[in-house]
């Protein structure tokens, strides 16, 4: 027996090896050095070496012995390490790369996962201590560009219950998996992990244990509860990296047609070690690709498999087109693979050139990614259904994923979605075109000048029926800069100017900036961040007036009731919004009452903002702006302030020609309604009279909401389910707002606030039947209780101390 487990062991350290050398050959020299330096500063600390923090920090790094390599990437480095003291403890198990470093899927571009396994003997403030380190160290390494991500790993977490030892410190971090999946990231690591410095993994089938191994646990033990929850988390993270996701979630929905007789990569990994099998074909993420393979062709899903192919052959970096390039140990399996995938050159070379795609070639390509992940999405949904959720998937955690999941994947015809760039260096255009559609309403973005030649070459990059919103999309995603010439087609040479003065005063408003989003904001119903007003943008009534500027403002005139005939001046109103989930928005209003149904909508976003809205108004009159601008920003403060001040057992009324008719403007703690005061009784006359108005009680014309309790009316946000529940001695109260904000209340008998979450969460993922028509739009759970004598609602789920932690 032991000679067998010795056999084993030197098959895993000759992989290991070999991993190591394919990890080296494709790194730059500085790189390698770094690599190396990794475990040096885990094994030693001291105030000398980069990462110190402090006497109490865990080190040493057991069996570690500094070589000959490790000594000559100190010096490269300039690193002293001589003059510091032997370290007596190794606190450190052991310290290992997975992921996609010496695979196929390794490139310039990829970072370093580094997992480290700490002693179980450290408590949790010393491993708090162990993650600032590493934390110090990466910021360390990105000063030579260089990214390298650290998680701790406690030597039983994959071995004990999930809610064991205060989770074991929950070293793995949110960030790195959450509790959405547990075994198939041990999995993972097993099938891509080789060893940086100390002890050796027993990670093949059926590993005994021994002194000389660590064993983190049997990854055949994959319960199918976890597959939903790992799906969620792929995608999840696909929304930075989408190519790299599609992979993982296809290869998760390959193992899921298995179940339960599931091969897993990482055992038919160890079949080809066995069999003495080292070649390029026994490769975490070739197999990886060979297994999704299989799967898509039983199925003949030849449209799945070529774009998995593309994903696959762009994640590797080897530009088969590009001859001039090195040859690395790569290099022939991958010619292989493309001829046998039947490739022309010319699509080679369009992969190769994918540092320049333009913004055509990316949305393209971004479509058929998201479209990819949410059908494989749905068919785990499918799997997921027959059992039942992952019991480590927090339902609070269900829901923020579907949330975040919910921003990216919305099919909202007025939100304004991303473009990822992908490997792309630049999508700006030096000249965009816009060519509205009399047949179908739309207006169509083209990537070129106005000659009409190039309207046969060039297809439309983006449409939709809001002018704005093609503006808005540009600048959000980089195709549009202030040195971007807009034209308008079968319009004045004034309109496609006007066109460029609107972009370039976007310009700098709608910035395609990392926007960073806390749990607490998923958590609660969204509220604006930032608004911009572009007013007569499509249509512009100043054109046609006669008069003189100067005289509105000298005669102080209203621009939405202007002289004898009471012309409004403003027609068409574009309101472009970001939001506190971090979703851009672009709404359109257009008439005689535009204003005041803008004011309507953006009123309840506004007041539930806690910080100060950024404000923006932007008009595209001919004549009058300033004034259109002035006037507009003003009435937007004013209904800000009046919504404010408003309680639940009061309405503030204010008074507003718009035209020839005269309306009443009424604000409580919902928003603002309006009405036409034509016809007033003694009360909208006196509003007439003295512009501003307290009324005895909220009446927004058909209010179903003056019972509820104040605090929800506060909550309700249109575009959210929300469930209000409170534990009574009758039973459970449940209100319910749907996504219109129509109201649903019933007292539920014989279940507690968790059993029916959790009831509820299970229903509106697995059976709601909209599941079909929006895939993320989970539900927000409120508890009511009361605080310090007053009503609140506080997020289910919810801690104090992750609250504000950036999701």
């Amino acid at each position: 027996m032991p000679q067998e487990i010795a056999k084993l062991e030197h098959a895993a350290q000759r992989l290991d090896v070999i991993r190591y050398a394919r990890a080296v050959a494709l790194l730059s020299p500085l790189k390698r050095h770094l690599l190396r330096l990794i475990s040096v500063l885990l094994h030693y600390h001291s105030p000398k070496l980069p990462g110190y923090n402090g006497p109490l920090t865990p080190s040493g790094v057991a069996d570690y012995v500094l070589g000959p390599d490790g000594l000559e990437a100190c010096d490269t480095l300039n690193i002293e390490i001589t003059t510091i003291s032997s370290v007596n403890d190794s606190l450190i198990e052991g310290v290992y790369s997975m992921g996609s470093t010496a695979s196929f899927g390794q490139n310039i571009q990829s970072d370093i996962d580094v997992w480290l396994v700490h002693s179980e003997q450290l408590t949790q403030n010393a491993c708090e201590l162990l993650v600032n380190k590493t934390q110090l160290l990466t910021q360390w390494f990105a000063l030579f560009d260089f990214e390298v991500n650290f998680y701790l790993v406690h030597p039983k977490q994959f071995i004990q219950g999930r809610n064991d030892k205060s989770d074991l410190y929950n070293c793995m971090g949110h960030e790195h998996s959450g509790s959405a999946q547990h075994w198939l990231l041990l999995e993972e690591f097993y099938r891509s992990q080789f060893r940086l410095a100390g002890k050796s993994i027993a990670w093949w089938p059926n590993a005994g244990k021994s002194k000389s191994l660590l064993s983190l646990g049997d990854a055949n033990a994959l319960p199918a509860s976890e597959y939903f929850g790992a799906s969620l988390w792929q995608l999840y993270k696909g929304v930075e990296k989408p190519h790299k996701a599609l992979l993982k979630v296809l290869l998760l929905e390959a193992y899921a047609s298995e179940y339960p007789h599931t091969q897993l990569v990482s055992e038919r990994i160890w079949q080809h070690t066995l069999e003495g099998d080292f070649s390029s074909a026994n490769d975490a993420y070739y197999l990886l690709y060979e297994s999704i393979e299989s799967y898509l062709l039983k199925r003949g899903d030849v449209r799945r498999l070529e774009i998995t192919r593309r994903c696959f052959y762009l994640k590797c970096g080897v530009k088969l087109s590009q001859h001039d390039q090195a040859v690395d140990w790569r290099y022939f399996k991958m010619q292989k693979l493309v001829a046998d995938w039947n490739w022309s050159d010319s699509l080679l070379k369009t992969l190769d050139n994918c540092e320049n795609w333009h913004c055509g070639q990316l949305q393209w390509f971004n479509e058929q990614l998201n479209e990819l992940m949410l059908g494989s999405y749905r068919t785990l949904l499918q799997f997921a259904s027959t059992h039942k959720l992952s019991e480590s998937l927090r339902i609070s955690e269900l829901g923020l994923l579907t949330r975040k999941l919910h921003t990216y994947f919305s099919e909202d015809a007025h939100q304004i979605m991303r473009l990822n760039s992908l490997w792309s260096r630049s999508i700006l255009e030096p000249h965009l075109s816009v060519i509205y559609s009399s047949q179908d309403k739309f207006y169509y973005l083209y990537r070129c000048s106005p000659n009409p030649r190039n309207f046969l070459e060039h297809s439309a990059v983006f449409h939709s029926k809001s002018k704005a919103k093609l503006l808005v999309w540009a600048s959000l995603n980089g195709v549009a800069n202030s040195q971007t010439r807009w034209h308008e087609i079968r319009q004045s040479k004034r309109k496609s100017s006007y066109l460029t003065q609107a972009a370039n005063r976007l310009d700098g408003l709608v910035v395609n900036e990392s926007i960073k989003v806390s749990k607490m904001a998923l958590y609660q119903p969204w509220h604006f961040r930032k608004l911009v007003f572009l007013l007569n943008f499509n249509s512009d009534p100043t054109e046609s007036w006669s008069g003189q500027d100067i005289m509105v403002d000298y005669m102080n005139s209203n621009v939405f009731s202007i002289g004898r005939n009471h012309l409004n001046m403003v027609d068409s109103i574009d309101v472009i919004s970001l939001n506190s989930w971090g979703e851009w928005h672009c709404h359109h209003f257009e008439g005689k009452k535009s204003i005041l149904d803008a004011l309507s909508f953006v009123t309840p976003g506004m007041k539930r903002a806690v910080e100060e809205v950024s404000v923006q108004v932007i008009s595209c009159s001919l004549k009058l702006r300033s004034q259109t601008e002035r006037t507009v920003q003003d009435l937007l403060y004013r209904a800000v302030r009046l919504s404010r001040q408003a309680q639940s057992s009061t309405t503030l009324g204010y008074a507003l020609q718009v035209g020839k008719l005269r309306y009443g403007l009424f604000f409580n703690n919902r928003g603002m309604h309006y009405e036409n005061l034509s016809d007033a009784k003694s009360f909208y006359q006196q509003l007439s009279q003295r512009k501003l108005l307290e009324l005895p009680r909220p009446t927004l014309g058909d209010e179903p909401f003056a019972k509820l309790p104040a605090v929800i009316q506060d909550y309700a946000a249109k575009g959210a389910i929300q469930y209000f529940l409170r534990q009574r001695k009758q039973g459970l109260d449940v209100f319910i707002l749907d996504e219109g904000n129509e109201l649903n209340h019933y007292v539920q008998e014989g279940t507690d606030v968790n059993a029916l979450v959790n009831k509820l969460s299970h229903y509106h993922t697995f059976e709601d039947p909209q599941l079909t028509k929006d895939n993320f739009n989970l539900p927000q759970f409120f508890k009511l209780k009361r605080v310090k004598g007053e009503l609140m609602a506080v997020p289910f789920g919810v801690t104090h101390e992750s609250a504000e932690v950036d999701f």
